[in-house]
């Protein structure tokens, strides 16, 4: 917790910095002395997009009295089997008191250290402890496969006895195979299972039970990492981020959004210890169009032979079941459009609401077109003790979602090769130019990178990753997080600063850039300590507080088949593209 009294430590002038190095025993905990000399230069890096997530490297002059010590020997303090524990500290010059910062607990890496007897300098190079995982130090996985299965089961009847847990799986790997003893897991699963994100998460749990199960096997060769593996059981569902904190605990949660969380730094307080900043925008990142094309769906059964009544589609597919099955893909040509909240009914099975894959609601009027082929996903809802069905809209026969960054203006009619004349920049026009029906408008008047300031500049997003999305709706909301990233990540401003120990990734903090005049929002991205000049450098991504009253998302990352998806929307800004009861072009 950051206090005032930190911050007034910082203002003091002069600053008394010194490094405490602790070397512990490989048990994390004993300690066995520290590093002694004068420090002639190093860094410590906190970075919020890597798996290792701080690293540090320092130059000292030890002692004559030390000397022995530090040699890079067995018996010396540098050397594989010890540990680091590194701490910042701040003298009060009215008491002469120190006040220690913690900067993170490390491991030496393969470089371990450097000796120069010359000039008497030693040099250490230090990660950490991610580095015991990722197959660096250690982490790698001898057996020929490992499985995590997705269920148990009775080995005499085949019978499905026991599901297995993300959260478990990931804890029992990280005891097991990793050694980590201290830990914080959240739970990981479905969105709208999650009380950050649902007021009424408990009723969703008790009607989803599988929202926090393992949906399918997962194997893993030989010569895998730990790593490797919890970051598969990781990214079964999105927007979670993997690190060990700087008491060494590894933590697994929620990347966090910020919208809600205080400033932590005032912009009075950055033009205190400012030194310079440097605004970048990389012009070849920006985009402000996102495709996603998704998986092409091998559905299990298709059908011509449909017709609609009542707004309920009825359908006849030779082969089927004699009741719904969890899981089936069925491809259906729709004879004519839909009327709000369509139903589907399979052989007279009974009539199933059709859900959108994404929001878990109703789908609305005039999605499905006459004489397309769509596809739905048969899944069993549990409530109330009855088992129910629903058929979730997949989308056509290849997922496909496009986000358009735009400030919400259109320009003069725009007339097709065809003859097809709509206002340019409006929905119709982006779904007629791409043939993507899929369309989302992201309404940000500010933007600079919108498609009136710069045209339009398309970012194509296929194969790979993109092969697991397997809906329309799931396209639409990756292809939202992806422009996010590349039409907001990249407007960036380097600030360095005297150093402030206790600088971290994801605080939001308060800055007037030497462009701007006001101050405004900004998230540390990552953060660099150079103990030559005794500096801090921060990498920080522009916050928009205008639209901060972010509508929670009401989709489901449910995950009950072969696939993983891929969606990341809640990063969406308030969104202004309903107008009036919807686009008005």
């Amino acid at each position: 917790m950051i206090t005032a009294k930190d911050l007034q430590l910082i203002l003091q002038k002069p600053l008394h910095f010194l490094l405490k190095i602790e070397v512990l025993k490989d048990d994390g905990k004993t300690i066995l002395d520290t590093l002694k000399g004068v420090v002639i230069g190093g860094t410590a890096s906190i970075d919020s997009a890597s798996s290792v997530r701080r690293t540090f490297s320092a130059s000292l002059v030890p002692t004559l009295y030390d000397r022995n010590d530090t040699k890079i020997t067995e018996e010396g303090l540098v050397w594989l089997n010890k540990e680091l524990r590194i701490y910042a500290c701040i003298m009060d010059i009215r008491t002469g008191t120190y006040t220690y910062y913690p900067l993170g607990h490390y491991i030496y890496t393969s470089s371990s250290g450097s000796y120069d007897a010359a000039t008497n300098q030693l040099t250490i190079t230090c990660s950490d402890y991610m580095s015991k995982l990722d197959g660096s130090k250690n982490g790698q996985i001898g057996a020929l496969v490992t499985k995590i299965p997705a269920y148990e089961e009775n080995t005499e009847t085949g019978a499905v006895i026991k599901r297995n847990i993300i959260r478990e799986a990931m804890i029992a790997v990280l005891k097991q195979s990793g050694g980590i003893a201290h830990y914080m897991v959240d739970d990981m699963g479905e969105y709208k299972a999650l009380p950050q994100n649902n007021d009424n998460w408990k009723s969703y749990r008790e009607q989803n039970p599988l929202w926090n199960a393992i949906p399918y096997d997962l194997e893993f060769s030989s010569g895998c990492t730990v790593l490797s593996i919890l970051e598969k059981l990781r990214d079964l569902y999105p927007n979670y981020e993997m690190f060990f904190d700087e008491y060494n605990v590894f933590t697994c949660r929620m990347i966090p959004s910020c919208y809600k969380d205080d400033i932590i730094f005032s912009n009075e307080f950055l033009q205190k210890i400012y030194i310079s900043e440097d605004t970048n925008i990389d012009m070849a990142a920006v985009r402000n169009i996102c495709e996603v094309w998704g998986k092409v769906i091998e559905a299990d059964f298709y059908t011509e032979q449909c017709s609609c009544q009542n707004n309920v589609y009825h359908c006849s597919i030779n082969g089927y079941e004699e009741a719904y099955y969890n899981g089936d893909t069925v491809a259906v040509k729709i004879p004519s459009a839909n009327a709000a909240n369509p139903k589907l009914n399979i052989n007279q099975l009974g009539a199933v609401n059709i859900l959108d894959e994404n929001t878990d609601a109703p789908v609305a009027a005039n999605v499905l077109e006459k004489d397309v082929v769509f596809v739905f996903k048969i899944k069993s809802k549990r409530a109330n003790g009855q088992t129910t069905y629903n058929a979730y809209l997949l989308g056509h026969w290849q997922a496909h979602g496009m986000n358009v960054l735009t400030d919400g203006t259109v320009g003069r009619d725009y007339t097709f090769h065809d003859g097809t004349v709509c206002p340019q920049y409006s929905k119709k026009y982006f779904q007629k130019k791409y043939n993507c029906e899929s369309v989302e408008l992201e309404i940000i008047p500010n933007s600079p990178f919108t498609v009136q300031k710069l045209g339009e500049i398309l970012d194509v997003k296929t194969g790979s990753d993109y092969d697991h999305i397997t809906s329309d709706s799931l396209a639409l909301s990756l292809a939202k997080w992806e422009n996010w990233k590349s039409a907001r990540l990249t407007d960036s401003i380097t600030l360095t600063t005297n150093l402030v120990p206790f600088f971290d990734v994801h605080l939001k903090i308060l800055y007037q850039s030497s462009h701007s005049d006001i101050p405004e929002q900004y998230i540390i991205k990552s953060v660099n300590h150079d103990f030559g000049t005794w500096t801090s450098t921060l990498s920080l991504m522009k916050f928009y507080p205008l639209y901060n009253d972010v509508i929670k998302e009401i989709g489901t990352h449910r995950v009950l088949s072969e696939y993983k998806h891929g969606t990341l929307n809640k990063y969406a800004h308030y969104k202004l593209t309903e107008f009036i009861g919807g686009d008005p072009h």
